[in-house]
C-alpha cells in the first residue's frame, strides 16, 4: 500500500498502456519520491551531478559579468598594443603633461571594440577637449591684479563664518602627527587622488552602458567646469596650505599639506613624477573646490540606481569633501560652493537636453516632406 499523502490527479494512460498499469506506475514514482524527501520536510537535494553543472553555470555568469564589456578581439591585440606604446613614448618625449591623457587614449587603443571606435572617438573628443581648456585656462587665472588683492578673502569670511575658526586647523590639530603618519592620513589621501581616475572611469562607464547619460553627464561637466573656470578669474584664491601665516592663524599655526609627506612616506620619486603629470596648473584656484564639484556629479548620476549604489556614491562624496578640508586643499565654503555648482549643472543639463535642444533642433533642422504616391500616378 502506498504511502500517499491527500488526493492526487489522475494519470493520463501513455500510448498503449491501460489505465491500471498507468496508476501503478504512479504510485511507484510517488513512493520514490516520498522515500527519497528527508525528514524535515525540505524539498530533496539534487544530485552530485546537477549540483556541479549549476555551480559552474553560476561561475560562468560571474566570468562573463566580470570581463570588460570593451573587451577586443584577439586578432588586433598586437596592432593595438603597438599604436599604445606609441602614444605613451609621444607623450613622454614631447610634454610629460600629456601622458595623462596618453594613458587615457592607450587604455581606449588596447579595449575599445573596432564597432565601438567612432563612437568612442566621438564621445570623447569633446570630452577631452573640455577639460583641455579648462586646464589651459586656468592657468592664466592667477596673473590677473585680482589674485594678489582678493586671494585671501575666502580664508578671511570662513574665519568669521566659523566664529573666528578655521576648520582645517582644527580638525589636523587634532587629528593629524607631522612626526607620525596614522592611517586615516593615508586613506584620505587616497581619497583625494582618486578624483583623477573615478570620474573618467565613470565617463566610460556611462559611455558603455547608456549613451543618453552620458551626453548629460558631459554636459553637466562642461557647464560645471565654465562657471568654476569664472569664478576662478573673479575670485582667485589661496588654498589653506598656500595662504599666510596672519591669515591661517593670528597664533601662527601653520595648515600643513598632509599628501605631501604621504606621497614621500609613499615613495617620494615616484609622487614627484606624478604630481608634475597631473599637477595644478595654477594653485591659487581654491574656489570653488572643482575637486568636489565633480565628485558631487557621480550621487546625481546614480539617483535612479538601487538604494546601495546611491548610499555608497553618497559617502563617497562625502570622504571627498571631509579629505579636502582636513588635507589643508580647500576650506569649507569651497566645498559647499562644489556642491550647489554640481547640482545646479547637473539639473540645467538635464532640462537642457529635454527641452532646449530639441527645440533649438526642430526649429534649425528641418524635416524632409515625404511625397505621396498616388497609385496609378507618374513618379
Amino acid at each position: 500500500m502506498s504511502n500517499r499523502s491527500g488526493p492526487r490527479l489522475p494519470v493520463e494512460p501513455e500510448r498503449g498502456e491501460t489505465p491500471a498499469s498507468a496508476r501503478t506506475r504512479d504510485d511507484a514514482r510517488h513512493d520514490q519520491t516520498l522515500d527519497a524527501a528527508p525528514a524535515d520536510g525540505k524539498a530533496p537535494q539534487p544530485p552530485p551531478r546537477r549540483r556541479t553543472r549549476v555551480v559552474r553555470r553560476r561561475f560562468a555568469r560571474l566570468a562573463a559579468a566580470a570581463k570588460p564589456i570593451w573587451y577586443a578581439r584577439p586578432e588586433y591585440l598586437p596592432i593595438r598594443v603597438a599604436i599604445a606604446a606609441l602614444l605613451i613614448v609621444v607623450a613622454v618625449f614631447t610634454n610629460r603633461t600629456f601622458l595623462g591623457w596618453g594613458l587615457f587614449a592607450t587604455v581606449a587603443v588596447l579595449f575599445v571594440p573596432v564597432t565601438r571606435a567612432r563612437s568612442f572617438v566621438g564621445s570623447f573628443i569633446p570630452y577631452a577637449m573640455v577639460w583641455f581648456l579648462f586646464s589651459a585656462l586656468r592657468s592664466l587665472a592667477d596673473e590677473t591684479i585680482l589674485a594678489r588683492t582678493v586671494n585671501t578673502n575666502v580664508a578671511q569670511f570662513e574665519r568669521w563664518l566659523f566664529g573666528g575658526q578655521l576648520p582645517t586647523i582644527v580638525l589636523q590639530e587634532r587629528f593629524f602627527d607631522p612626526s607620525h603618519l596614522r592611517w586615516h592620513d593615508y586613506f584620505l589621501t587616497g581619497i583625494h587622488w582618486s578624483y583623477f581616475i573615478v570620474p573618467h572611469a565613470l565617463a566610460i562607464r556611462l559611455w558603455q552602458k547608456d549613451p543618453a547619460l552620458f551626453r548629460r553627464y558631459l554636459s553637466a561637466t562642461t557647464l560645471l567646469l565654465t562657471i568654476g573656470l569664472g569664478l576662478y578669474f573673479l575670485i582667485p584664491s589661496n588654498p589653506p596650505w598656500l595662504a599666510p601665516d596672519p591669515v591661517n592663524s593670528p597664533a601662527a599655526v601653520q595648515v600643513t599639506r598632509i599628501m605631501e609627506p604621504v606621497g614621500v612616506a609613499l615613495g617620494g620619486g615616484l609622487y614627484a613624477a606624478s604630481y608634475r603629470v597631473i599637477g595644478e596648473s595654477n594653485p591659487i584656484a581654491a574656489m570653488p573646490s572643482i575637486h568636489m564639484a565633480i565628485t558631487w556629479l557621480l550621487p546625481l548620476v546614480v539617483t535612479r540606481q538601487r538604494r546601495r549604489w546611491r548610499l555608497l556614491a553618497t559617502t563617497y562624496g562625502g570622504l571627498m569633501g571631509l579629505a579636502l578640508v582636513y588635507l589643508g586643499e580647500h576650506y569649507v565654503v569651497d566645498v559647499i560652493a562644489g556642491i550647489v555648482i554640481a547640482a545646479y549643472s547637473w539639473f540645467t543639463a538635464g532640462v537642457w537636453l529635454r527641452r532646449v535642444a530639441p527645440a533649438i533642433r526642430s526649429r534649425f533642422v528641418r524635416t524632409p516632406r515625404v511625397q505621396e504616391v498616388v497609385p496609378g500616378a507618374r513618379i
